[in-house]
């Protein structure tokens, strides 16, 4: 009986290093619209070494699950100024960016060609 304790006393030893490395520190935020303050929503929010990402949802709220150390996150969103932080994780983070609106001076009409008008063609009998 001593033996089998002994053996599974053994095995959690020597199991439980491995299930210290797999700890993971949990990145939460906010983004908003540095103009308004408003709340925005799919933005995307992407670690660049990982390649883990995510997005906003509609309260503008995103969180991640991503291992201690050097991280890097690449935050986009449509019609705003891409963003990007490094840092050090070392226990759990919560960000809150401001992203700044761009001014888009280009008109997103579509071009249309000139309409080809249909040509009469005239048949000239003798």
């Amino acid at each position: 009986m001593k033996t089998i304790f002994a053996f599974h006393l053994y095995l959690i030893c020597m199991l439980f290093p491995m299930y210290g490395n797999a700890q993971f520190l949990l990145i939460t935020g906010n983004i908003i619209n540095e103009k308004t303050g408003i709340a925005l929503e799919n933005v995307n929010i992407l670690e660049s070494n990982s390649g883990i990402g995510t997005i906003t949802n509609l309260s503008g709220f995103f969180s991640l699950m991503l291992k201690p150390g050097s991280v890097e996150l690449l935050i986009s969103h449509e019609g705003f100024q891409n963003f990007s932080k490094k840092l050090v994780l070392k226990s759990d983070t919560t960000l809150t960016v401001a992203l700044h609106p761009v001014l888009n001076l280009k008109s997103k009409t579509k071009e249309t060609e000139p309409q080809k008008t249909a040509e009469k063609s005239e048949h000239v009998r003798k």
